[in-house]
C-alpha cells in the first residue's frame, strides 16, 4: 500500500483558478485563500474546519462560501466529498483513484493507493443502477488509536 506524495499545490492552485474563470466565477481573495488553504491538504477537511483555518488569516470568511466554493471544485472534478455516514462531509482535493482508511475511534481519513484495489471490477448490483466509478472505505483504528486502546487495555 502506498500513500500519495505531496500534492503540486501551484499547479493544483492553477487548475482550480482556471476552472473557476472558465465557469465565469471570480477568483476572489476569499476563494483564493480557500483553495490556497485546501489543495496542500491530505486530512480531509470538513466546511468548518476550513472556514476555521481560512478564518484566522482572513477575517470575515463567510462558511456559505467555504460550502459552495468546496461543492464547486467538486462538480469541475478538482476535489471529491468523503461521505461517512452519521460524520459531517468531508472534501479530498485528490482526485486521482484512491481509497480512504478511517479510523473509527478519532475520524481520522487517509489516503490509501493500491493498484489490487483499483483492479478490482465493480459489481453489476441492477440492470437500473450503473456503475461509473467505485471507492473503497476501510474502517478501523489509526496508529495513534491503537496504541491509546493497548495502553487503556494493560493499565486496567
Amino acid at each position: 500500500m502506498q500513500r500519495a506524495a505531496q500534492p503540486d499545490v501551484t499547479a493544483a492552485l492553477e487548475r482550480a483558478c482556471t476552472a473557476l474563470r472558465e465557469r465565469a466565477l471570480p477568483v476572489t481573495l476569499q476563494r483564493r485563500a480557500l483553495l490556497e488553504a485546501f489543495l496542500g491538504r491530505t486530512d480531509h477537511p470538513t466546511v468548518d474546519t476550513l472556514h476555521a483555518d481560512v478564518g484566522r488569516t482572513l477575517a470575515g470568511i463567510n462558511r456559505a462560501t467555504v460550502y459552495r466554493t468546496l461543492e464547486t471544485l467538486v462538480e469541475l472534478g478538482l476535489a471529491s466529498r468523503v461521505a461517512q455516514t452519521g460524520a459531517a462531509c468531508r472534501y479530498d482535493p485528490c482526485v486521482e483513484r484512491h481509497h480512504h482508511l478511517v479510523c473509527e475511534r478519532c475520524g481520522t481519513i487517509e489516503d490509501l493507493f493500491d493498484a489490487r484495489i483499483d483492479a478490482l471490477r465493480a459489481p453489476r448490483p441492477s440492470s437500473s443502477f450503473e456503475v461509473r466509478d467505485f471507492s473503497v472505505l476501510f474502517r478501523g483504528l489509526c496508529a495513534r488509536c491503537a496504541r491509546r486502546r493497548s495502553k487503556a487495555h494493560y493499565d486496567a
